[in-house]
């Protein structure tokens, strides 16, 4: 808290004692309805909750919603619900399902006239006998919400399939507290559970773009726990559908159009109204209700027109494509980026970035940069917006497909499947594969990242990273020195550049000059070491040139560009076996390799190179063959053909 501002501080002091007093008015309501002993277990929950573990996204993915909040909300927030029960059953604990809803939840319940006329509802006082309620397949949704609109207008509502088991009343609740916490951005309208036969869970449908059909968001041959993760689906199935009063008052559904159709399909058309008017339905995965059997429903006609044919040009005919990125600092992935954005406009697109940063100060850009404050203004304003929308990071995945639902098409360029970013954290590894969603087209770089993408279901088109042989190329005028390593001064624990530092400093006094290049100029501190910091592509150029050999001791690489760009350079290259290498590294053929924290190893592998010249000269000419076949002239003619498809 700053100090120095007196009005934030009274600001900040009265928000906190206004939340206090509604939360002791809370608790009152509470005690005075419940009772001493429900109210200490009220209390209860609250404490219990804290501890449950999930996290929240800078991108709006929430990884659970703990149960103890969601009873807790619950109670403080009482409002009548709704329970559409469609169909019959003879299940005989429906008798007692009901009086716990009673108890439960403040509720309401509309049948079908027939159902009515039946035991346990006879006589009852919070039953409505409804005729447009019928079975899950013939209830005319268009009819039950006008119906709502007449009589329980400010009402949400559950349907309730009574073919299948009877809902637990808490994943009713939990439900509930989903549609109204989940989306802080209150665009949350409708949630649907997951569902269970017994032998697999589907966390909701996807739209297939290669196959053009509704597909399961269930299990992967590589499984991270995805299916647990709450996602925003295009299409729902009708038992415990949950929808709020907000939504129902502001869609419109052509009653008329539906009258032939099933309930799903009816519900399908609903939702899509929802999201064409940016209310949101939600799969949310922690509620799984067992079911008798789960089919993927059938793309009708209104969607299939929703979904495709969608036009990417502006209003010169050109091809847009919006890069979309969380930040515009120096890495490779993001400097590969700029590279295509590049390329693409010299080949006659239109092209732009959008980033929560501004333009970069550190390269040159043919393109223009807009800044967001944040990823939800930043998805506002591109859902407008009829382009090539390119995702260049998980969290960017799920603002570009937020934006894509209605206008565009999504596309995730992957040059690293970030799950390697999260090594100690499964829940973390769960929200990024859960964003990746087979409505993308999907772009990769390296043939571990195509296998990796297809074990989780989407199929990627594979085009290496491209360097720029303008930049990058052998100096006649350079002298190559036969004393200094180079490499790459970055505490990025992926990058394990501590190796490097460690078999260098095990040579001791025989230890070569270092030179370090980056942003991170205090990461050694060594007399025989130096620091060139932010280097433009021409001095990293002459580094190369310069440099007897380049270390690279990565744990882990989509494409590792500087390795190209070094043998573009003709500098020998030592380096690990580090996945996004093995597709054009060699060892003893253009490059030598050396297991990963093998510091003796690399150790010898640099007395070695220091020592042979005619090894330097072998890996030198390999090299600039190898990265011959990766210059961005052969690679964007790859790039157009992809981006032109879409």
């Amino acid at each position: 808290m700053d100090m120095r501002n007196p009005a934030g501080l009274i600001k900040t002091g009265i928000a906190s004692a206004v939340g206090a007093v509604r939360t002791g008015l809370g608790h009152a309501r509470v005690l005075r309805r419940t009772g001493p002993r429900e109210f200490l277990a009220f209390r209860q929950r609250a404490r219990q909750a804290l501890h449950v573990p999930h996290k929240v996204f800078p991108n709006g993915i929430t990884t659970d919603l703990p149960v103890g909040d969601a009873l807790n909300w619950h109670t403080l927030s009482p409002e009548r619900i709704v329970l559409v029960l469609m169909g019959s059953t003879d299940d005989p604990s429906l008798g007692r399902w009901l009086d716990e809803a009673r108890q439960t939840l403040l509720t309401h319940f509309v049948v079908s006239p027939q159902l009515a006329t039946t035991r346990p509802f006879v006589g009852a006082h919070d039953v409505t006998a409804c005729d447009v309620v019928d079975t899950a397949d013939t209830t005319s949704l268009p009819r039950l919400v006008s119906f709502m609109q007449q009589w329980w207008r400010k009402c949400d509502v559950v349907l309730v399939d009574l073919s299948q088991p009877l809902i637990p009343l808490l994943d009713i609740v939990r439900l509930r507290h989903a549609a109204y916490t989940y989306d802080i951005e209150g665009e949350l309208g409708a949630v649907t559970p997951a569902y269970s036969d017994g032998t697999r869970i589907v966390a909701g449908f996807d739209y297939d773009r290669a196959s053009g059909s509704w597909v399961e968001a269930g299990p992967t041959r590589t499984d991270y726990g995805q299916d647990a993760i709450p996602r925003y689906v295009l299409t729902s199935g009708v038992h415990g559908f949950y929808l709020t009063h907000r939504m129902m008052d502001r869609i419109d559904v052509d009653a008329v159009a539906l009258a032939p159709l099933a309930t799903t399909d009816q519900l399908a058309h609903l939702v899509m109204q929802g999201w064409k008017q940016n209310w949101r339905t939600l799969a949310f995965a922690p509620v799984v209700l067992p079911v008798t059997r789960i089919a993927a429903p059938q793309l009708t006609q209104s969607q299939r027109e929703w979904l495709t044919g969608r036009p990417v040009v502006d209003e010169g005919g050109r091809r847009r494509v919006i890069f979309v990125l969380n930040a515009t600092s120096i890495s490779g992935g993001i400097r590969t980026v700029f590279e295509q954005a590049n390329g693409l406009t010299r080949r006659g697109f239109s092209v732009e970035i959008w980033s929560l940063e501004d333009a970069p100060t550190w390269t040159e850009l043919l393109v223009p940069v807009r800044r967001f404050r944040s990823y939800y203004d930043l998805m506002v304003a591109l859902r407008n917006e009829q382009a090539i929308k390119v995702a260049t990071w998980w969290e960017t995945g799920q603002i570009v497909w937020l934006a894509s639902v209605n206008n565009g098409v999504p596309v995730q360029f992957v040059q690293e499947f970030e799950t390697w970013f999260y090594p100690d954290d499964a829940i973390a590894r769960a929200a990024v594969v859960s964003s990746y969603r087979r409505e993308f087209a999907y772009l990769t770089t390296a043939d571990f990242q195509f296998d990796e993408l297809q074990a989780i279901g989407v199929a990627p088109t594979l085009i290496p990273v491209g360097y720029e042989a303008e930049y990058y190329r052998p100096l006649p005028d350079v002298t190559r020195r036969d004393d200094t390593v180079l490499a790459i001064g970055r505490s990025f624990f992926q990058k394990n550049f501590a190796m490097t530092l460690r078999a260098w400093s095990s040579l001791g006094e025989a230890r070569p000059r270092l030179v370090l290049f980056g942003g991170e100029p205090k990461i050694v501190d060594d007399e025989r070491s130096e620091y060139v910091t932010t280097p433009d592509n021409a001095t990293v150029n002459r580094l190369y040139n310069e440099a007897t050999c380049f270390v690279q001791t990565s744990r882990h690489e989509g494409f590792s560009l500087p390795i190209i760009e070094a043998m573009a350079a003709g500098c020998p290259v030592i380096a690990t076996d580090s996945h996004g290498n093995r597709g054009f590294c060699h060892d003893e053929v253009n490059c030598l390799m050396v297991e990963q924290d093998d510091d003796a190893g690399l150790a010898r592998a640099i007395e070695r190179l220091m020592g042979d010249a005619a090894l330097q000269e072998r890996l030198r000419a390999a090299g600039l063959e190898t990265a011959a076949r990766f210059t961005w002239a052969a690679i964007f003619d790859e790039l157009e053909d992809f981006y032109s498809r879409l």
